[in-house]
């Protein structure tokens, strides 16, 4: 059974998904992005804005769908994805004490935000491209994940790194946080070896336990033609059902609209 499904998105997709306690316990929205670059691109030093669309995204579109959720059973969570996609505003410190202190001012803010409405769960740190020392990274991210579970702004975090990234970055970092992170969501579509057959793939993830703890470990996925380089989607669903079933992972993830489509996020934040 699958206990976890988490949808990576920056509109109100989730709203057309089937959900049953049948086929899971537990579904996870996570809101692409929230970032610390203003318009011009220019990194704001922690300071996060919402970039997911806020006229679909809203407190009824979320509350609809925990509504039908829960007539199935299905408990709904949401999660603020801070991050980036390919090498567009990466993560980048300008100075580490005032990132941190921004960021969780910011993050809070957007988490605790009345207007905003979206009884925000949990943050998911996702950067496909790091401009900082990995000692930075790990400084700043932890203590911000640190500071918003020990404030009480949020319940639930989660990290989730690429093949390029996870040795250097993200595997240190979650030694640094391991009792603050609760999930650690692979993304396998940017892995750089061809994924040649599901074996390959369930290889990959018994490597990754050694590292990760299983029960925290999300298999990730995109259904985006781009990413499809390495891993194509028979391949993940084929493997993904062997790490479900053999290794009893505790769920999936998988980015599966348009991102083209988020070409203009909003002008300012609520």
């Amino acid at each position: 059974m699958l206990s976890i499904f988490r949808q990576y998105t920056f509109d109100d997709s989730f709203e057309q998904v089937f959900v049953s306690n049948k086929f899971l316990k537990e579904y996870q929205i996570a809101l692409t992005f929230a970032t610390d670059y203003d318009d011009d691109d220019r990194p704001t030093n922690g300071i996060f804005r919402p970039t997911w669309d806020l006229q679909k995204v809203t407190p009824e579109a979320i509350e609809r769908f925990k509504e039908k959720a829960r007539s199935m059973d299905v408990d709904v969570k949401v999660f603020i994805s801070i991050g980036n996609r390919g090498t567009h505003q990466p993560f980048k410190s300008l100075d580490n004490n005032t990132w941190i202190a921004n960021a969780t001012e910011s993050l809070a803010h957007l988490v605790q935000s009345e207007e905003l409405n979206l009884h925000v769960d949990g943050i998911d740190v996702l950067y496909e491209e790091i401009d900082a020392s990995p000692g930075d990274f790990i400084q700043c991210v932890g203590t911000l994940i640190r500071n918003l579970k020990e404030n009480g702004v949020i319940t639930e975090a989660s990290i989730s790194p690429t093949f390029n990234l996870n040795t250097e970055f993200y595997s240190r970092l979650y030694s640094s946080v391991p009792f603050f992170v609760d999930f650690v969501d692979y993304q396998f579509q940017k892995e750089v070896n061809f994924v040649m057959n599901p074996s390959v793939l369930l290889q990959r993830y018994n490597e990754l336990t050694k590292v990760y703890p299983r029960r925290k470990l999300l298999a990730g996925y995109s259904a985006e033609n781009e990413d499809w380089a390495t891993l194509s989607p028979i391949v993940f669903f084929l493997g993904g059902m062997d790490i479900l079933k053999k290794r009893r992972a505790p769920g999936i993830s998988i980015h599966y609209h348009n991102f083209s489509a988020q070409s203009s996020p909003p002008q300012s934040t609520p």
